[in-house]
């Protein structure tokens, strides 16, 4: 008896875990990350945006020894870029509610991608 007892205390806080961790998902949204290997370029649907302040997350990795290019991403009417060699950023835009699709690149050889959208609701 003291084992089912016990079975149904811990079912009870995974499951009071899990229903407190939906409502902190539903605070926040966005997309990815995804993560595109040795291509020119990349894309990522961000599903419907409420609107307002929208995040771009964006990292590019190529070999060591590689050019170091300026590549350029776009979401909406927000653009910007940095480089193949630079750190993994994140940068901001404000935008109004829609759909959008952030792509990356295109560059004349391929890299690796890892980007993502966010946002706070």
């Amino acid at each position: 008896m003291k084992k089912i007892g016990a079975a149904a205390i811990v079912a009870g806080t995974v499951l009071g875990t899990a229903i407190a961790g939906t409502g902190a998902a539903h605070a926040a949204g966005g997309a990815g990350p995804k993560e595109c290997y040795t291509t020119t370029s990349c894309s990522l649907a961000s599903g419907f945006f409420p609107g307002g302040t929208i995040h771009v997350d964006l990292e590019a990795t190529a070999a060591p020894g590689s050019p170091d290019h300026w590549f350029k991403w776009t979401i909406g009417n927000c653009s910007g870029g940095g480089y193949i060699h630079a750190p993994a950023k994140t940068e901001s835009c404000v935008l109004p509610a829609s759909y959008y699709t952030l792509t990356v690149g295109p560059l004349q050889y391929p890299v690796n991608w890892r980007i993502g959208i966010r946002w706070d609701h």
